[in-house]
């Protein structure tokens, strides 16, 4: 019965956001999949993502995951190089059950 009632406060505290956030009938709210951004004035690296974020923003999402995955790495591989120079060490652990 504890398993249930668990089960039942999951379910509520899930639904619970989409509650909060739900917008009331005759609301304006904001299209933000037709949101255009300004090219004028950019240099070079901006302006490719903001171009490749106005004409397609699934190929922009691909882009920023990709990068974003390819800077964690390059951070994680440094800091593995400082934590290496400081005398730390930084191999796998052992897991021994």
């Amino acid at each position: 019965m504890k398993k249930f009632w668990a089960v039942i406060l999951n379910c509520f505290l899930l639904a619970l956001p989409a509650l909060a956030w739900a917008a009331g009938p005759g609301e304006k709210t904001a299209d933000f999949a037709a949101k255009q951004v300004k090219m004028e004035g950019l240099n070079a690296i901006n302006y490719f993502f903001a171009a490749s974020y106005n004409s397609n923003k699934l190929m922009f999402a691909f882009i920023v995951t990709v990068i974003m995955g390819a800077v964690g790495g390059i951070i994680a591989f440094v800091t593995d190089i400082i934590l290496k120079i400081i005398g730390m060490d930084v191999s796998k652990i052992e897991h021994h059950e």
